[in-house]
């Protein structure tokens, strides 16, 4: 159970992730378009002008929901390898964002933001695998969290192809993993739920805001600013929480896109460079899957050719292939726990 100060902690810490970072929202849409902080919708007929770089109000929400915890020193470890990891993608997302970094520069930058949470957080030995096997690897484990924070990090950002698809997907992730880390704790115990509740919160407010603006139809884009960053969030939440396995499950729509783009493309690339765009918007907005052989194969695409022809219904199926996986994550568990 929740301690009664855990609460009032959760409680301190979600008001002020949600203010913050409802406040620096705000000001990017209000400001960012006039300043030349924008991208195009091109799913819409109208192709309107939309403020990037909402990830912003992301990072600023987890580190408004940190600082109460830093300076009380509760859980000083765990949320300050949270929040290092959140500003280290952060930052490399904000470069890219502003500069452009090359399709090598942005995993190898992305796997370095890994280094703050391999110092700050101790390593307890043991790799957990969902039906309780565990073994050790001290010495692969330090390249393990850098390797997974670039895969994660850069397939959410790959999977940020139609309005709310990154933002969303990455909700009902962090809420399965809590989940499932409660239903540990009830039915085996020998789980901090206290560290789990408060790392959830610090996390979910800040990511339910930028959802809320960067759903359909979308008024922010999160930019690579918000991919890098709340994948950096979800990889120190279920390393802290050591659930890396069941991330990895509930990120399997995400990785095989992430997968199929390299593949059919041959090469780490960046969406500009691409001569051949993987669907094709007609003028009233309906999507259509491009049948050239030379356009990479990715998500959107394949559930253009099944037939879904309209921004919304994409979404959907995107949405509910995400649920698919958090699902076979919440039966991984149950099955453990028989």
């Amino acid at each position: 159970m929740l301690e009664e100060n855990t609460t009032l902690l959760m409680i301190i810490s979600g008001l002020a992730g949600l203010l913050v970072s409802w406040v620096v929202m705000k000001y990017i849409l209000k400001n960012f378009v006039r300043r030349g902080i924008f991208g195009v919708d091109y799913h819409k007929p109208d192709r309107p002008q939309i403020p990037e770089m909402g990830g912003l109000a992301f990072i600023a929400g987890v580190a408004a929901a940190s600082m109460h915890m830093l300076l009380l020193k509760t859980y000083f470890v765990e949320v300050l390898g949270v929040l290092a990891t959140v500003l280290a993608t952060g930052i490399v997302g904000i470069v890219d964002d502003r500069m452009k970094l090359s399709a090598v520069a942005k995993p190898v930058l992305t796997a370095i933001a890994g280094i703050p949470l391999i110092i700050i957080h101790p390593y307890k030995g043991t790799l957990v695998l969902p039906f309780g096997i565990g073994f050790r690897i001290p010495l692969l484990y330090v390249i393990l969290i850098p390797g997974m924070l670039a895969v994660v990090s850069n397939s959410i950002n790959m999977f940020d192809t139609v309005n709310g698809a990154a933002t969303g997907s990455s909700l009902l992730t962090l809420i399965t993993m809590f989940t499932t880390i409660v239903l540990k704790y009830f039915m085996r115990g020998g789980y901090d739920a206290n560290l789990a509740g408060l790392m959830f919160t610090t996390i979910f407010f800040p990511l339910l805001v930028l959802f809320v603006y960067n759903k359909y139809p979308a008024k922010v884009f999160v930019g690579d600013t918000g991919t890098l960053s709340i994948g950096g969030a979800l990889v120190a939440f279920s390393v802290i929480n050591s659930c890396e396995t069941l991330l990895v499950i509930s990120l399997l729509p995400h990785l095989t896109n992430g997968f199929f783009n390299l593949s059919s493309v041959g090469r780490l690339f960046e969406r500009s460079e691409l001569n051949v765009r993987p669907i094709i918007v007609s003028d009233d907005g309906s999507i259509l899957a491009n049948r050239d052989s030379k356009a990479p194969i990715t998500l959107t695409r394949f559930i253009a050719a099944l037939g879904f022809r309209s921004e919304k219904e994409i979404i959907k199926a995107m949405m509910t292939l995400c649920a698919l996986s958090d699902l076979l994550v919440i039966l991984t568990i149950v099955l453990r726990l028989w």
